[in-house]
């Protein structure tokens, strides 16, 4: 295994991360056409609006960081591919089918979470719902750390299980949001591996 230093990979990590983050911005706020909310199945009106649950989803996205601790230089790079990969099939999802999502009323006490709450808020429309964002990046990270660690995905899946249900109790998010973010997190995991196992078995030259 070849080490890989955890400056070199933020060197390469967080530009790309600026401009797809970018590119979701975009999306949020400038529509094609314009965002459609979804029907709210019985399980979204079964789960609750807890407040707290901000917490857990601003540390969600932190996820999507975990590569920075990979010191296997190929496993990096094939995990970048797959986080463009699947980063960009969401940014295409919400440009040409935007959907929003009908947030609660926000909190109007005076504690530091209801202020997270409408900082959150704030930040970002109820727009660009479907699939997740806040599920797909954080996936591939997960996938990453799980793929260079094998024995820690006893901790690392069910960790990040916990925390994706915040997407669903900030309701931020439908809860088909989840599987379509999964969803967009394997193809960019499949896409990766297709990628480099064509620039690896090239296809031989013909006369």
């Amino acid at each position: 295994m070849t080490p890989v230093p955890w400056r070199k990979n933020a060197h390469a990590l967080l530009p790309l991360t600026a401009v797809l983050y970018l590119g979701y911005q975009v999306t949020n706020r400038v529509h094609l056409v314009t965002p459609r909310a979804l029907p709210l199945t019985a399980l979204d009106h079964a789960i609750p609006f807890l407040l707290w649950t901000v917490w857990p989803y601003f540390l969600l996205i932190t996820l999507l960081f975990l590569p920075l601790g990979i010191r296997d230089r190929a496993l990096f790079r094939r995990t970048l591919r797959a986080f463009t990969v699947a980063v960009c099939l969401n940014l295409l999802v919400w440009a040409l089918l935007p959907t929003t999502y009908p947030r609660p009323p926000l909190p109007d006490d005076a504690g530091l979470t209801a202020f997270a709450y409408r900082w959150l808020c704030g930040l970002d429309t109820p727009a660009n719902c479907l699939p997740s964002g806040h599920i797909t990046s954080p996936a591939v990270g997960c996938w990453a750390l799980a793929r260079e660690h094998p024995r820690h995905r006893i901790w690392i899946w069910p960790a990040f299980g916990l925390l994706a249900l915040s997407i669903l109790t900030t309701k931020q998010h439908y809860v088909w949001d989840l599987p379509a973010g999964l969803a967009t997190a394997a193809l960019g995991v499949w896409a990766s591996g297709w990628v480099r196992r064509e620039a690896e078995d090239p296809e031989p030259a013909t006369d």
